[in-house]
């Protein structure tokens, strides 16, 4: 095993363990966010989320500005704009996400828990992101890209590049500003632990960027840089489970599994898991919820953290739509929930 397949691989294992730990004492999910706003006015979640956009934007235009890190190689970054996959993949993954009682990550972190619901909702977003990504969908996601998608003349979707700005500019600006909003939304010294936490996971975002991107880099192979995803691998996950062809061992793949067993760690250390059953009306909720992130997600090429973190910390045209998009699917699907469940 080359030294390059090590950092991934071994990259992979060490963010996805404490992005689980992370994720699992945090309570950290955008559905959270998006209900409190809008049901209790707690803003305490969203500041959480400011704060991971805050760092992980600014960290990765550092690590672009300085060319440690070549994050236009990114596939974020890609010069095609797939608006039509990212809003509408946003919305339907937003809408699902309320139904399953949480984003893709809160639903791997509750399946880590013990709840049956969750498992539910992972095992239906597993099958449809296989579906969507190698299966019966793909062939309707790749035309609808290529009669949509919009090509800039530009070298690539970042925002930096658009506007032929140095990348830290931006990145410290819209850094600044999420700081900012994060004030005015409330106290930050009364919800430090929420907001230390999606720091930490910005950070994380771009410690992946750093491995995959610099220490992971070989002079005879050409590899795009990566970090935090997770509908990507599941669904890879599904095409072996279905083809019997081998799994692929990758920085974004054992990203996922050290995740989910990071979480799992966290539960047992702290007396949080425990086997519990869903409401029998519920079921259908899950399993729907389910089906519609896996669909949504790898139509928008990512979930709340894929795009929604990960590829905003890039600064893509792409991926600042698919989030603000997985943001109002959430809104709508909330305001559902409220007037049929």
């Amino acid at each position: 095993m080359d030294n390059g397949t090590v950092w991934l691989i071994g990259g992979g294992i060490v963010v996805g363990l404490l992005f689980g730990c992370v994720m699992q004492r945090s309570r950290f999910c955008m559905v959270a966010a998006a209900s409190n706003m809008i049901l209790v006015r707690d803003y305490r979640h969203a500041q959480a989320f400011l704060a991971a956009w805050a760092v992980a934007i600014a960290g990765t235009s550092l690590l672009e500005s300085t060319q440690l890190v070549l994050i236009a190689d990114a596939q974020y970054r890609n010069a095609s704009v797939d608006w039509l996959g990212a809003t509408a993949g946003g919305l339907l993954f937003g809408f699902g996400a309320v139904l399953a009682g949480g984003c893709a990550t809160r639903t791997l972190i509750n399946s880590a828990q013990g709840h049956i619901g969750g498992l539910l909702a992972l095992i239906t977003m597993i099958m449809f992101s296989g579906i969507s990504f190698y299966g019966a969908l793909e062939p309707v996601r790749i035309e609808l890209f290529r009669v949509t998608a919009v090509e800039l003349t530009a070298a690539d979707s970042g925002i930096a590049t658009l506007l032929k700005i140095e990348p830290w500019v931006v990145g410290t600006t819209l850094a600044i500003i999420c700081f900012i909003l994060m004030r005015f939304l409330g106290s930050v010294a009364g919800n430090r632990v929420l907001i230390l936490y999606g720091g930490a996971i910005g950070l994380l975002v771009v410690l992946g960027w750093f491995i995959t991107g610099y220490l992971a880099q070989d002079a005879f192979i050409e590899a795009a840089p990566k970090s935090a995803i997770i509908t990507g691998p599941l669904a890879r996950l599904h095409y072996s489970l279905a083809t019997g062809a081998q799994f692929p061992f990758t920085f974004g793949t054992t990203f996922v599994i050290a995740m989910f067993s990071g979480a799992v760690i966290s539960a047992l250390a702290f007396g949080e898991f425990r086997w519990t059953r869903p409401d029998p009306a519920r079921i259908p909720h899950y399993l729907i919820g389910g089906a519609l992130m896996g669909v949504g997600a790898i139509t928008a090429g990512g979930c709340n953290i894929g795009q929604g973190v990960t590829g905003v910390s890039t600064l893509s045209i792409t991926s600042l739509l698919a989030a603000t998009a997985i943001f109002a699917g959430a809104t709508a699907g909330i305001k559902w929930w409220e007037r049929h469940v």
